[in-house]
C-alpha cells in the first residue's frame, strides 16, 4: 500500500516522455541553426584580423629593408637566394620547406613563420593533396609578392644570371627598384604583398597582365577564403582585404575571366587588381 507522500515521489522521479524529448532536441537544433552562423562570421572576422596583421608586418619588414638599403627594394627574382623568398610551393618539397622562409632576405626583420601564413588558409593544392608524404599538412606559406616590387630586368639577368620577368608587364612598365619608383599607382594604392590563390602558389612572385594587356588572369588572388575575398598589403604601409564580385573559390593558372558554367565574370576583378600593379602612363 503506497502512502500519498511516496507516490508524489514517485511521480517526481517520473523520466521525461518522448514527445517532451523531441520538442527539447527541436529547441536545441533551432538554437544551433541560429548560432552557429553567428559563430562562423565569428571565426571568419577574427582570421580576417589575423591576416591583415601578418600582412602590415610583413610590409614593414619591406619598409624596414628599405631603410637599411639606401631605398631599395627587397629583390623578387626568380629562384635567387638574393630574393625576398625562395623555394616552390607547387612541389612536394618545396610544399611545406620552412627554410626557404628563413633563408629570404626579410627574415631577420620578423622571424616568425606563421607571419608567412593566412590564418583563414588550409590544406594543399589540388596537385598535392593526395600526396602520403604531404597528408594533414599546410602550405609554409600563402602570401607573395607584387612582381613588378623589385622584379629583374635584363640588367639584372646578366648580373645576378637571374630570369628576366619584364615580359610580364612590358618595357612600358619597368620593374621597380626603389621605393621612390612609385608613382603610377601612388604607394596608397600599390600592392605589395597579397594573399594568394592556392593553385597558382609557386615562387614568390606574383605575375599579372599589364592594365592595356590581355584580359586574362595570370596569377590569382585567393577566392577561397575570407568570405570571397583576399588580403592586401600595400607600400603605404596599411592593408585590406578586397571582396570580389565575380571570383569564386582558388583558380589556377592562366584562368579566363569568364567561365559561364560557373557563374564566373571576374573582368571587374581583374580590372581592380591590374589597377593596383600598373596604370595607363
Amino acid at each position: 500500500m503506497r502512502t500519498p507522500s511516496t507516490t508524489g515521489s514517485l511521480n517526481r522521479a517520473r523520466g521525461f516522455t518522448l514527445i517532451e524529448l523531441l520538442v527539447v532536441i527541436a529547441i536545441i537544433a533551432i538554437l544551433a541553426g541560429m548560432l552557429l552562423p553567428a559563430l562562423a562570421k565569428a571565426k571568419s572576422k577574427t582570421q580576417g584580423i589575423k591576416c591583415m596583421s601578418n600582412l602590415k608586418q610583413l610590409q614593414l619588414c619591406w619598409q624596414m629593408y628599405a631603410l637599411d638599403n639606401d631605398g631599395l627594394m627587397p629583390l623578387n627574382f626568380l629562384g635567387s637566394p638574393l630574393s625576398w623568398i625562395s623555394g616552390d610551393l607547387s612541389t612536394q618539397q618545396g610544399a611545406t620547406n620552412e627554410n626557404d622562409i628563413k633563408n629570404g632576405k626579410l627574415w631577420k626583420y620578423n622571424t616568425a613563420l606563421q607571419l608567412y601564413q593566412c590564418a583563414a588558409a588550409n590544406g594543399l593544392p589540388r596537385d598535392l593533396r593526395n600526396l602520403p608524404a604531404l597528408r594533414g599538412k599546410r602550405l609554409a606559406r600563402n602570401y607573395s609578392m607584387q612582381g613588378r616590387m623589385g622584379g629583374a630586368n635584363a640588367s639584372d639577368a646578366q648580373r645576378y644570371g637571374v630570369g628576366d620577368t619584364t615580359w610580364v608587364l612590358g618595357a612600358k612598365y619597368p620593374q621597380y627598384k626603389k621605393d621612390s619608383d612609385i608613382i603610377n599607382p601612388s604607394p596608397a594604392e600599390a600592392m605589395v604583398f597579397l594573399d594568394e590563390s592556392m593553385e597558382t602558389l609557386d615562387d614568390g612572385y606574383f605575375a599579372v597582365k599589364a592594365p592595356d594587356g590581355e584580359v586574362i588572369w595570370q596569377n590569382s588572388p585567393t577566392a577561397g577564403r575570407h568570405n570571397r575575398g583576399a588580403g592586401f598589403s600595400f607600400a603605404d604601409g596599411h592593408a585590406e582585404i578586397w571582396k570580389w564580385t565575380g571570383l569564386k573559390g582558388d583558380q589556377d593558372l592562366n584562368a579566363p575571366v569568364l567561365v559561364p558554367a560557373q557563374g564566373i565574370d571576374s573582368r571587374r576583378d581583374l580590372i581592380k587588381v591590374k589597377a593596383a600593379v600598373a596604370r595607363l602612363p
